[in-house]
């Protein structure tokens, strides 16, 4: 229709005004509308229509995040014109607000050693699966299905989390819930770790260097990013509450309150994810040369997680309940603008293609349950401490924890257009074709197992929760595992069972 109009109205005058053939192409640069109107009325409907949609399905018990996901599908049609133009960095910053309450989420106290079990090794399983798959059945390669594997493997902690919370005061003491509260921002801190360092392969060009030097080059960004995140964290967590003692002629500077707090925390977290990103051929803090590889120091993702982790260890109860409660409401912006991006990349002819996804959707679930029941089974035979699983509960709690990771939403919106965006697997002959099957498989993730996974962990939750609540309270397996600790670290325990002995070592 477009062509036929431009023809004509080149055809119809001697001189064909470049004014006017540009405006026709302009006008036909989004579906239906030209998409120039102004940007508060674009905002407005993201944030009304999308906050309106959400609070509805949220209220009859499914995931908000296909809500806003059909909102944004809806706006694609009369795309606001500047939105459209920052869409990539709309996306970017929400999915920075992922990283950043991942990392608030984390516990450092209650990371015991099954917990890291738990977390990693069925997420391994079925990251493994889903990349098998794709070599074996579907024709990429290793790192194309690699790099699929770790975009779907992840939980959706923002759907799980709230419902673990809802399950943990409808059942008191109980363990499971408190459990899945402190996996899933593991699982998804330790999905956004594998896709930074998998990023470094994707992106490499054919022949730049060696697998070694890649491999090396990788563990010492990581290193180098854990220590840095920690210091930033700590450092932040001993600072804000002392600002309020700074004076300045007997008045005092900082006012101490949360939005102070929460402020100060955002912007340390910009710094981290800042000194960590690199622009085209700048970078802020660049890595000493490795075989020819330049690139930044520091990986900026799992920089961002490790300064929300260690500075939700060093900041007291209140500090960190005011900050989290405030990064509550403005996550509520964050996946406005996170889903509703995504679902204006949505086309309806991507649900035909569920028969391409769901054989890789099957194999990868099934062993995610075999990994966790080979979990839950290693952490009972290796007594590990601190670990609320019993051998007659193993097929209940291995159905609990696996409904509970069927909900996928926010990892598969922030990183599956990644690929696409960052023209990841250069090297690769199909390239584009892993591209768009890693976006396509991505939304495909959140559309289906967000709603299939919700309804079935609200039917069945509550009802493995109370076959399995007659067991120790959280509390008391906390408390055996500081008393173990307690007594290992006491003068009696290592200088030995005879009270002399224990004297004369003191002596």
């Amino acid at each position: 229709r477009y062509c036929n109009s431009a023809i004509m109205i080149i055809t119809s005058h001697d001189v064909a005004s470049p004014s006017l053939f540009l405006g026709l192409v302009n006008s036909s640069s989004t579906p239906g509308t030209s998409g120039q109107y102004p940007l508060q009325l674009g905002l407005a409907y993201l944030f009304l229509f999308g906050y309106l949609i959400r609070t509805v399905l949220l209220s009859v018990g499914l995931p908000s995040s296909v809500g806003v996901i059909f909102a944004g599908f809806i706006f694609s049609f009369f795309f606001q014109h500047e939105l459209l133009n920052a869409r990539d960095q709309l996306q970017e910053l929400s999915f920075f607000l992922v990283l950043l309450t991942a990392g608030l989420e984390i516990r450092v106290g209650d990371l015991r050693t099954y917990i890291f079990v738990m977390a990693f090794l069925p997420a391994t399983f079925e990251m493994l699966a889903i990349a098998s798959y794709s070599v074996c059945v579907l024709n990429y390669s290793l790192m194309e299905g690699l790099v699929l594997g770790a975009i779907l493997f992840a939980l959706g902690d923002g759907l799980v989390i709230p419902k673990m919370k809802e399950l943990g005061s409808h059942f008191k003491g109980h363990p499971l819930p408190r459990l899945m509260f402190t996996w899933a921002p593991l699982e998804a801190s330790y999905a956004l770790c594998l896709f930074g360092i998998l990023t470094g392969f994707a992106e490499r060009s054919e022949g730049q260097t060696s697998v070694i030097a890649q491999v090396s080059w990788n563990i010492s960004r990581v290193v180098a990013t854990v220590f840095a995140g920690a210091f930033l964290g700590s450092a932040t967590g001993w600072i804000i509450p002392r600002l309020p003692l700074v004076r300045l002629n007997d008045k005092q500077i900082f006012t101490g309150t949360g939005v102070e707090a929460f402020l100060i925390v955002l912007s340390v977290a910009l710094l981290a994810s800042g000194i960590g990103s690199s622009d085209g051929s700048f970078i802020v803090v660049p890595m000493p040369a490795i075989s020819g590889i330049s690139a930044s120091l520091f990986q900026p993702e799992l920089m961002v997680v490790m300064t929300g982790m260690f500075f939700a260890a060093a900041a007291n109860d209140k500090l960190l309940h005011d900050i989290e409660r405030i990064m509550g409401g403005v996550w509520i912006f964050g996946q406005l603008i996170l889903f509703s991006m995504i679902g204006s990349r949505t086309t309806t002819d991507i649900f035909p293609m569920l028969s391409q996804i769901l054989p890789l959707l099957i194999v990868g679930m099934l062993f995610r349950f075999i990994g966790i029941w080979l979990a839950i089974r290693m952490t009972i035979w290796l007594e590990l401490r601190g670990h609320p699983f019993d051998k007659s509960m193993i097929l209940a709690d291995t159905t609990f924890c696996f409904l509970t990771v069927l909900p996928r939403a926010t990892i598969q919106g922030a990183l599956g257009q990644v690929p696409v965006t960052e023209h990841f697997f250069r090297h690769s002959y199909n390239h584009s074709v892993a591209q768009d099957f890693i976006f396509l498989a991505a939304r495909l993730y959140i559309c289906v197992m967000s709603v299939c996974g919700m309804v079935l962990l609200n039917h069945f939750g509550p009802q493995l929760c109370s076959e399995t609540k007659d067991r120790k309270p959280w509390e008391e397996f906390a408390e055996d595992q500081e008393a173990i600790a307690s007594d290992n670290e006491s003068p009696k325990a290592i200088a030995g069972d005879s009270e002399s002995q224990y004297w004369m070592e003191s002596a």
